[in-house]
């Protein structure tokens, strides 16, 4: 019958002789006016969309006809969902980067594995696989390898399998955003809501909530976790029923809904129970569907930018399909892990804070967690005093030094990334709120280069395994930096991000000449693994001397470097800061002369260094001897006592 269908289709298509773009009739026109049913028009319709012989906006349907793949220069086959949210902005992604698309819906694991089998010629350029959460990786990673091995790229998106490139999601730091813009909200008594763990990102969502266990106070929400199937109202049921039972002390609820709309229905249930979002229990979503936006109230979420992430999949597979032609064998496998943000709305307005000296409520809530200098009672004032002071405290040396001693190092020669600039500093955030010129920091002076313009650089951002370009140049993995006198200290104002937990990734050395005077590797503190306790980490965290520059992770000052607050980019009403870090060397031969210093990174890292000032403390020379009056011999200068360091 669909092929009875898709033969009369084609006939009616080249009688009518449509042009190019012009609206077709709806699919149930279309089957009164041609005798045929409507499902088997709409099959048949989307054999033609698969073809490029026909293309869909919405509900409109157009004719493309025969030479609009042949019109683009590199076309790709995408398997979709039917039921998918994103088909329509995958097609005016391709269309605005000038990229033919094919779309493949199905709805069944039998559908897709059809697809892959008809897919499997030598003209298909590259396949993509829109894989939703419910199906494992298992059912579907040795059909689409086979195309693979037959030479055909395919990139698989938000689901990872080894050998096969992929565009995904990183969940457990959607975990990570969520948890903390709740915990600084308030909250201390929270829960999970996910679909069942059949898939990885699910798995890994599970996993990241277990490890709260690890942060003082959380071990109870760590365990509370409820796993649904399909959203139906006996999942909403359950999780209503576990909200007025064993959960009752919850304040906060974070859900992971990737396709399936729960949270619509599970709002509506609680407002049918007199339970007020967020008054009565905030709701944070991890990943952003189109509907979370207009529920009353509009749900939170730690979201991915999906244009971003469909641009990313066609890049890639761009790039493999080119590889392929260069080459003649296909490049080696990429994984490319795309970042969440916070999208804040009406479902997670902050708790209100307890008084000093109270315990924790009724409800199970204590005073929040707060930024950097902050508590219940600190007025805006004093949190801008208690920032300042962390800016101020002077290290040892520099506390002792006047001011003229010390010398600003030029890196006018290597900055390669803006500082001011979206998809400048260490990714796609910039330090907007950190101007150019001169800042005295822990009472070393520091020169910050950069202007108003992208072009004006103000930082040496390093390779790394996610930032590898800067000025359309490949970023550096080593730099020599001259310094050509004598110095009792150097201080460096540098930022690190995508870090992990005590991952050594960089190196500074000093040299006189070809020898090394000292040298001091970076390792970033991160953020806790499984299985680390809150004693353990501190303990752990002697061994570090930088942390990720994103203020959820946990920030302290280290023996040799300390933490500098910058102001977040959007969220100056908040008070949240994002942090760069000084460090001190001191120089065990004060009176040989530092020539240079050598920054080498470890570029297979994900962990990004990025280093934005350089100074020294000069040492001082001998004075010469002052005349006397009276005869005798005149007494040498005393030499420069280094013992002011305490």
């Amino acid at each position: 019958m669909v092929s009875d269908a898709l033969l009369t289709l084609r006939r009616w298509l080249e009688a009518s002789d449509f042009k190019h773009g012009e609206r077709l009739p709806s699919e149930r026109l279309l089957a009164r006016q041609l005798g045929l049913k409507h499902n088997a028009i709409n099959r048949a319709m989307a054999r033609l969309l698969a073809e490029g012989l026909v293309q869909r906006d919405g509900y409109k349907l157009s004719y493309a006809g025969d030479g609009t793949s042949a019109a683009c220069p590199f076309t790709c086959d995408l398997v979709l969902a039917r039921r998918s949210f994103y088909s329509r902005s995958y097609l005016k992604t391709a269309k605005e980067l000038g990229i033919g698309l094919r779309i493949h819906y199905y709805e069944s694991m039998g559908e897709v594995l059809n697809h892959f089998h008809a897919l499997d010629v030598p003209e298909t350029e590259c396949v993509l696989f829109d894989a939703p959460h419910v199906l494992p990786a298992s059912l579907w990673e040795s059909a689409l390898r086979r195309l693979i091995t037959h030479g055909i790229p395919a990139v698989s998106i938000r689901q990872h399998s080894p050998d096969i490139p992929c565009v995904q999601t990183d969940y457990a730091r959607a975990v990570e955003l969520a948890f903390s813009h709740l915990r600084d909200s308030g909250h201390r008594e929270m829960a999970l809501v996910s679909t069942s763990p059949r898939a990885p990102s699910a798995c890994e969502i599970v996993a990241a909530w277990q490890s709260l266990r690890l942060q003082r106070g959380f071990r109870a929400s760590s365990e509370r976790i409820a796993l649904y199937h399909e959203g139906r109202e006996d999942d909403v049921r359950m999780i209503i029923e576990k909200l007025e039972g064993a959960w009752k002390s919850v304040s906060a609820l974070a859900v992971y809904s990737d396709w399936e709309p729960i949270v619509p229905h599970l709002l509506e249930a609680l407002a049918q129970r007199k339970r007020c979002v967020p008054k009565d229990l905030a709701v944070i979503c991890l990943g952003d569907l189109p509907n979370l936006a207009t529920t009353k109230p509009p749900v939170s979420t730690a979201a991915i930018d999906v244009s971003f992430m469909q641009e990313s999949v066609f890049h890639l597979a761009q790039r493999l399909a080119r590889k392929k032609q260069d080459m003649g064998i296909l490049a080696p496998f990429p994984r490319v892990l795309i970042q969440p943000h916070l999208i804040l709305r009406g479902s997670t307005r902050p708790l209100i804070p307890a008084k000093a000296g109270k315990r924790t409520s009724a409800a199970g809530l204590a005073a929040p967690i707060f930024p950097v200098g902050q508590n219940a009672d600190t007025s805006p004032a004093e949190l801008s005093q208690n920032l300042e002071n962390l800016i101020r405290r002077p290290y040892t040396l520099a506390a002792h030094a006047e001011e003229s001693r010390f010398v600003t190092v030029s890196l006018d020669p290597f900055v390669n990334r803006p500082l001011n600039f979206r998809k400048g500093w260490l990714g796609d955030l910039p330090l907007a709120h950190f101007a150019a010129g001169k800042h005295k920091i822990h009472g070393v002076p520091f020169q910050v280069l950069g202007g108003h313009s992208r072009k004006d650089c103000g930082a040496i951002v390093f390779r790394s395994m996610a930032n590898k370009t800067g000025k359309a140049r490949s970023l550096p993995s080593r730099v020599r930096v001259p310094i050509g006198t004598r110095a009792l200290s150097i201080y460096i104002l540098h930022g690190c991000g995508y870090s992990r937990f005590l991952a050594p990734f960089a190196r500074y050395d000093f040299f006189a000449g070809s020898k090394r005077l000292g040298s001091v590797p970076l390792v970033a503190l991160g953020y806790p693994p499984p299985g680390c306790d809150a004693e353990q980490f501190e303990r752990e965290a002697r061994k570090a001397n930088i942390q990720d520059w994103w203020p959820d992770f946990p920030h302290i000052d280290f023996p040799d470097a300390r933490r500098v607050p910058v102001m977040e980019v959007e969220a100056a009403d908040a008070n949240r800061h994002v942090f760069l870090y000084t460090l001190e060397w001191k120089n065990p031969f004060p009176r040989r002369k530092v020539t240079h210093m050598e920054i080498t990174v470890d570029s297979g890292q994900p962990t990004t260094l990025g280093v934005v000032a350089v100074s020294f403390l000069a040492a001082v020379t001998k004075q010469p001897a002052t005349p006397s009056a009276s005869p005798g011999p005149v007494a040498a200068s005393r030499p420069q006592d280094v013992r002011t360091s305490g």
